[in-house]
């Protein structure tokens, strides 16, 4: 059974039903579970759910929970049309097949800054490539792997890593692939430049902060997440995994405020769905939900983190921690993203919406910046980088079109 109309108001948005119907497909365990989940409907156009789950990352994840969900939703499938059951299938071959890959370069990228004392914290993507995760987390799409040192060792990962091989991004005018990219700045950034394996088979990201900005930077500053980490083994490999109660807060701020899905009235399918499959793991009763929540709310965070919650009780059944009650502004930011996806024609409204918030964010702080002698050069700064990054941007798109993607290892 793919959808069920328990509790709530019905949803008669074709959009709103296909996002709903997706996510019954994605989580098949829980299909039946709760009135939370309500609003899905029968499968009106495979081919239009096949391109919302390509869209939002998660075709790969939808193959792989459907054939193993059990012969019930085997039987579901039936009516797929073949031609999408074969693109499917080739998305979740070729996926597996890159993540394997992405697993020896992290493999290796570990194995490199073992030998300089590093031992890394694996952030988000990289983590679902280790054994004994949640389940189906290796169907997961990942496009990077995001690496946590501390502040005081990245540099030296950095160089740690470019004498064994790896590489920096290179435009066709632009720095010599083993030397770092002019215009990056420690200060205005959380990582530091991406560094390509030899193999061309992923690349890396270095994080000496889990975040660009404030306050979802004091929130979750990486120092303390590296203090609660706990070490592992990993076949010989030292490495470290936050807390269970760190990923998912960092899964949400990171979706909801660095990607700013919340002030843009989107959500990515991906994220929820890695988020739901962490709540729901056994480990996550012993979070402490409303201190949580009561930190985040002096901190001004805890509309997002409830829009968070929401979306993820809205879309899987994933009923609400104990003791959370998401805010008024929770409520309105999770209202607005099904408003935008059942009215397409708004998008002009809530981007001009989006737009007079950033500013009306900004203008209080004009008169201090222009007082600070340093703010001048930092703003140099990151409009270079900005101007260097649509260089790199353009090159790349060119040699995407000239060359087209490569599906297989040489």
């Amino acid at each position: 059974m793919l959808a069920g109309s328990r509790g709530g108001a019905a949803v008669t948005s074709l959009h709103s039903r296909r996002w709903r119907s997706l996510a019954a497909l994605l989580d098949p365990a829980d299909a039946d579970a709760g009135p939370e989940r309500s609003g899905a409907g029968p499968i009106d156009d495979w081919r239009e759910l096949y391109g919302l789950a390509t869209t939002q990352l998660v075709a790969p994840s939808l193959y792989a929970a459907q054939l193993g969900a059990g012969q019930r939703d085997r039987d579901t499938l039936e009516p797929v049309p073949e031609d999408v059951r074969q693109a499917l299938a080739y998305l979740h071959e070729r996926n597996d097949a890159r993540n394997r890959r992405l697993r020896r370069v992290l493999r290796e990228t570990v194995a490199t800054l073992n030998q300089a004392e590093i031992v890394p914290l694996l952030l988000k993507g990289a983590i679902a490539l280790l054994p004994d995760q949640y389940p189906l987390a290796f169907a997961r799409v990942l496009s990077d792997l995001d690496l946590g040192v501390p502040l005081d060792q990245a540099n030296r990962a950095g160089a740690a890593l470019r004498a064994a091989g790896y590489h920096h991004y290179r435009s066709p005018d632009g720095p010599a692939p083993d030397r770092e990219p002019l215009h990056w700045s420690t200060a205005s950034g959380h990582h530091l430049p991406p560094l390509i394996h030899s193999s061309g088979d992923g690349y890396v990201e270095l994080h000496y902060d889990l975040f660009s900005g404030m306050p979802q930077k004091a929130v979750l500053p990486l120092c303390a997440v590296l203090a609660r980490a706990e070490t592992h083994d990993w076949d010989g490999l030292r490495i470290r995994i936050p807390t269970l109660a760190d990923r998912l807060l960092h899964n949400a701020l990171h979706h909801q405020v660095q990607d700013q899905a919340f002030w843009t009235d989107r959500r990515s399918l991906r994220q929820l769905l890695e988020f739901k499959r962490l709540l729901a793991l056994p480990a996550a009763v012993d979070i402490d939900w409303p201190g949580l929540m009561a930190d985040l709310k002096r901190r001004g965070l805890a509309h997002t983190v409830g829009a968070h919650l929401l979306a993820v009780q809205e879309l899987f059944g994933q009923p609400l921690p104990a003791g959370v009650r998401p805010t008024a502004a929770a409520r309105r930011a999770q209202a607005r993203f099904w408003a935008r996806l059942d009215s397409p024609r708004l998008d002009r409204l809530f981007a001009w919406r989006l737009r007079a918030l950033r500013q009306a964010r900004r203008l209080p702080n004009l008169p201090r910046r222009l007082m600070t002698p340093a703010w001048y050069p930092e703003k140099y700064r990151f409009w270079m980088q900005k101007w260097v990054a649509r260089r790199q941007a353009a090159a790349k798109s060119i040699a995407d079109r000239t060359s087209g993607e490569r599906l297989d290892p040489p």
